[in-house]
């Protein structure tokens, strides 16, 4: 289950798991970062790092914000909407499930769990975008940030394909990823029907573009214990 990783009690402890894990990632993966230093350029990759964590950042934000609109302008009388809240499609991804498993897991499946889910967005963010174009009384403010998610979610996975291609040259890209099946309710008549679909929609965005962003800063950290690894807030409620 997806929720493995970003569930308060896993990423509550993320900084121990950090600092404990640091020395023996490292030892795991000094090979294999040499020979990135050596014919890609470490800087390159770093920059490469910091650009992802920027558009990740910027999609989560813009994703709060798309999802405090919509809650404050839609759902006003629908709050039993809230039974949603576990059952995202990308929840059917396998993560590691114990902290023993994520000291394992190496950068290369890291990376291929984020480029899943960033491939599992595609499709709904286009129909998401298309569907509130058609929809009476959508606000430019929901529309806007639609459109920006959808751009940026397309940018980001193009930059974690170039760092995964750095990582490890001439793996070929897995196709694999959740699919999502809330086309027809997001699409429906009924406007219950619509407003329930719109409201899991934004919170499982919500959840993954988190997801997306802690992964990108516990890579960061363990690949370059910079500042990241001090500065920035492993925890916080999705």
């Amino acid at each position: 289950m997806l929720l493995s990783l970003t569930h308060p009690s896993f990423l509550a402890m993320l900084p121990m798991l950090l600092m404990s894990n640091l020395l023996q990632w490292e030892g795991v993966t000094s090979a294999s970062i040499h020979h990135i230093e050596d014919d890609y350029g470490e800087a390159y990759l770093k920059d490469l790092f910091d650009q992802a964590i920027k558009l990740s950042n910027d999609t989560m934000a813009l994703t709060i914000e798309m999802r405090m609109i919509f809650v404050l302008d839609f759902l006003k009388d629908h709050k039993h909407m809230i039974e949603t809240l576990n059952s995202c499609h990308t929840f059917s991804l396998s993560v590691p499930e114990t902290l023993e498993e994520a000291r394992k897991i190496s950068l290369e499946d890291f990376l291929k769990i984020i480029v899943s889910i960033l491939n599992s967005w595609n499709k709904p963010l286009y129909h998401l975008e298309t569907e509130l174009h058609c929809m009476k009384g959508a606000p430019d403010a929901i529309l806007i940030r639609a459109n920006a998610i959808r751009t940026l979610n397309r940018e980001l996975l193009e930059t974690i394909l170039m760092i995964l291609s750095r990582v490890h040259p001439g793996m070929e890209e897995n196709t694999d990823y959740p699919l999502w099946t809330d086309l027809a309710s997001l699409q429906a008549t009924n406007k219950e029907r619509q407003f329930f679909a719109l409201y899991k929609l934004f919170y499982c965005l919500r959840v993954d573009t988190f997801t997306v962003d802690h992964y990108l800063k516990y890579l960061m950290c363990m690949l370059y214990s910079d500042d990241i690894c001090t500065s920035v807030k492993f925890y916080e409620d999705p």
